[in-house]
């Protein structure tokens, strides 16, 4: 289990998306770039899994985190410091479909390896706060500001080149092509890809999801019908965290996807969660890959680095633990699993090995979100509940699921 991760997908924000008017749809294409002939490389970092760049506005350095399935955005304070003045609001909904009304702006300049985007558009929110503010971000880069150049993603040396031509990237001539398709508002990039032999449309290139790959839960229903997917296990609870928290407590599937195909590409025995609306591929989808993405010609295309594939196999243990204030709890249990037969929704968690989570505060408790409720590497574990006001003790293994 890696750390929160791959428990949640910490941030999926549909950003002024779907639930936008057409007036915010046409404002969100403002925008360009200053340079005609340019190439540049820059490096990165991942922050749970989250890709964070640097970028400089009005000469400063600030830590933003890309998101192709976002527009930009801004964190509150960082658009009170810019003293940004506000062009007017939407109501903009998360992945749990709970909507907000926020303020968005044009940020005149933003400077990202010496490279000017000039006037693109972002919305302000207050996403630092709770667990969220310990990735320490001030904003978002999303696709209505990638959209004017071409970006090439090497997840494995962890650099982006980010140029006006496709030409100048030395991309091998066997790479894998699709056709890009380009979301209306915020201009996201989808593929079509080919699942268990059906066609699947819509499916988003989120490098905003840093967890498990999502399949539709139409297309879901159609292949267990089908008999194409048998390989798959339910449970109930919170499904993840959006912008304004979490959702309502819900059923979920998680599937063994036998075949993949993008292009002329197959990927084998992929492990997916079904999710309500788009198939989403993020990062760990695509973290073997050299990933090119270029909106003026919608073309993506991919360069196979590593051989050996993730996701194969869901190996558990059979709930996921979360944050709710300074406290832990079970929000996520697997059905006809052993922690399903000694575990319940809601239960406290005091500790769980040497980890004691009682005296969490403000001050200390972006060290356990670092560090990660369930430590990486852990396959034992021995966790101490609390229950009607009634301590329980349980020992848990990780066994593979799917």
């Amino acid at each position: 289990m890696k750390h929160i991760k791959l428990l949640f997908t910490l941030i999926v924000l549909t950003l002024l998306t779907s639930c936008a008017s057409s007036k915010i749809n046409k404002t969100l294409k403002q925008g360009n770039i200053v340079q005609e002939d340019f190439k540049t490389t820059i490096p990165f970092e991942y922050r749970k899994g989250l890709i964070i760049l640097k970028v400089t506005i009005e000469n400063e350095k600030y830590d933003f985190i890309l998101d192709t399935g976002a527009s930009n955005v801004l964190s509150k304070e960082l658009a009170e410091k810019l003293n940004v003045k506000s062009l007017g609001s939407e109501n903009v909904t998360d992945i749990h479909k709970t909507s907000q009304l926020l303020n968005y702006t044009k940020i005149d300049d933003i400077e990202i390896g010496g490279l000017n985007f000039k006037n693109t558009i972002a919305a302000i929110s207050d996403f630092n706060s709770g667990e969220l503010a310990c990735l320490n971000a001030d904003g978002f880069i999303g696709s209505n500001l990638m959209r004017f150049a071409v970006w090439d993603f090497d997840f494995k040396n962890q650099i982006i080149t980010i140029t006006d031509n496709e030409q100048k990237l030395n991309i091998p001539k066997d790479a894998i092509e699709s056709k890009m398709f380009i979301g209306t508002a915020v201009s996201q990039p989808s593929i079509i890809s080919y699942i268990n032999g059906d066609k699947a449309l819509n499916n988003m290139i989120d490098l905003g999801n840093n967890s498990t790959s999502h399949l539709s839960y139409l297309d879901f229903l159609k292949q267990k019908k089908s008999k194409k997917i048998t390989k798959y296990i339910s449970g109930s609870g919170y499904s993840g965290i959006g912008m304004y928290g979490k959702g309502k407590k819900k059923n979920e599937f998680s599937a063994k996807i036998d075949e993949i195909k993008i292009g002329d590409h197959i990927i084998k025995n992929k492990v997916m969660r079904v999710k309500d609306g788009k198939t989403n591929l993020g990062i760990l989808f695509f973290k073997n890959y050299r990933l090119i993405l270029n909106w003026e010609e919608r073309n993506v295309k991919m360069v196979l680095q590593e051989s050996t594939s993730n996701n194969t196999e869901l190996n558990h243990f059979g709930f996921n633990p979360n944050f709710n204030e300074n406290k832990v709890f079970v929000d996520f249990i697997y059905n006809d699993t052993e922690a399903s037969k000694v575990l319940q929704f809601g239960d406290q968690i005091l500790q769980i090995n040497n980890i004691d989570f009682t005296n969490i505060t403000d001050n200390n408790k972006c060290d356990y979100f670092n560090d990660g409720i369930i430590p990486k590497g852990t396959d034992e574990i021995t966790i101490i509940i609390l229950r009607n006001e009634e301590e329980l003790e349980f020992q848990l293994k990780k066994v593979r699921l799917l």
